[in-house]
């Protein structure tokens, strides 16, 4: 099974490695357009009408795993 899921809109690509969520939710709190959890509790990116750059990456930062890594035109913006 794929554990890690990536999809892009616009000049912002969003990759989960979803082995390393531990259903903290934090990523849906800070961006609730961009990120869900499934009927497993494991964190996945929403299609489209994405919250903007800033709450996106608030809400990866949040991530106590470090599981979600963003992207703006291709430059890493989260560790």
């Amino acid at each position: 099974m794929e554990t890690v899921i990536r999809k892009k809109i616009g000049d912002i690509e969003i990759v989960i490695d979803q082995a390393k969520c531990i259903s903290a939710s934090t990523c849906v709190v800070y961006a609730p357009k961009t990120f869900d959890l499934d009927k497993a509790g494991i964190a996945v990116i929403k299609e489209d009408n994405w919250d903007n750059l800033e709450k996106i990456v608030s809400g990866a930062k949040s991530c106590p795993t470090g599981a979600i890594g963003v992207f703006h035109r291709g430059k890493r913006v989260t560790a």
